[in-house]
């Protein structure tokens, strides 16, 4: 971080579909974070942007830069969203229209991106050059850090991991396996299978996230199955990744990862079945540090970065 003023107010803001998230970087790597705002589905995201930045303006003053972390795809030469799960997004120049809200730069970042870079940072992967942050969770992403730097690859797409093929009878990437909603919608079509899960007792259509952890806590064989497949999943893409890059530390973040040991020893034991000893022996996989916020920590970051 170039600037050393104590004043220094860099504000990060992670965008997703049900909650705005924000932190502001201090001098030194310190982070403060604002109150979430949730997303209101019926208003434009953009004003909903707009205003929490403005609420953060009146308090504490006009930002020194900001960056916005997006779910999406981000071109970088022209820092403009060229595919989100919030649409909307993809059809507003977000750097210029808020340009006037800082007295600085304006920044867009891939949300795993942002996330990565905060565990690099303060997180799970201080004190290592090179880190891979695979977040699971509304999508599945992830970011890259090498010698220190977000890998943005050539123009700015790098870290699709949700587009890894894992099923290769199905041809089905791992985003539709390994997110929330797809992990809810595998266990809503299979639970019938199994007569002795306690999720029978529940309506097909109300069975959520938060019932399939439960039930697995709770011994249910069907539920810890498939938390353990998501898991194998992960591992397998996972795997692909340290293969190719060897990194030091794989940090795991998200939701789907609240399985806690049902999806966690799986994807280790995937992850070393498909590796050499060595290469796996040499990367060592963690968890995050940071949770929730980390994607808002790393954009406030990537922005202090901007500061002269």
């Amino acid at each position: 971080m170039s600037s050393t003023s104590e004043n220094l107010n860099a504000v990060g803001i992670a965008i997703s579909s049900s909650v705005l998230r924000a932190a502001v970087a201090r001098e030194g790597n310190r982070t403060e974070l604002l109150e979430p705002r949730p997303v209101d589905a019926k208003e434009s995201i953009f004003k909903q942007v707009k205003s929490y930045i403005d609420a953060h303006a009146a308090t504490a003053g006009r930002p020194a830069s900001i960056c916005l972390a997006v779910p999406g795809m981000v071109e970088g030469s022209t820092l403009r969203i060229v595919e989100s799960r919030i649409p909307e997004l993809t059809q507003i120049d977000l750097t210029s229209e808020l340009a006037g809200l800082t007295s600085g730069q304006v920044l867009i970042e891939n949300d795993a991106n942002a996330a990565a870079f905060a565990e690099f940072e303060v997180g799970a992967g201080k004190g290592s050059l090179n880190i891979f942050c695979a977040i699971l969770g509304e999508g599945v992403g992830s970011g890259l850090i090498l010698n220190g730097e977000i890998w943005h690859g050539y123009k700015g797409f790098a870290g699709e991991l949700g587009a890894i093929i894992v099923d290769e009878e199905e041809n089905t990437p791992l985003e539709n396996l390994a997110s929330v909603s797809n992990l809810v919608r595998r266990t809503r079509n299979r639970f019938h299978q199994d007569s002795t899960s306690t999720l029978n007792r529940l309506r097909e259509e109300n069975i959520t996230f938060e019932d399939i952890l439960s039930a697995a806590e709770m011994g249910d064989d069907f539920a810890r199955l498939m938390l353990d497949r998501t898991g194998t999943y992960v591992g397998s893409a996972v795997a692909a990744v340290i293969n190719l890059l060897n990194v030091e530390k794989v940090v795991l973040a998200g939701e789907v990862i609240r399985g806690g040991r049902f999806v966690i020893e799986a994807v280790i034991d995937r992850a070393r079945e498909c590796t050499s000893p060595r290469t796996f022996n040499s990367t060592e996989i963690v968890l995050s540090e940071l949770d929730e916020n980390a994607t808002a920590i790393g954009a406030a970051l990537i922005a202090a970065k901007q500061v002269v």
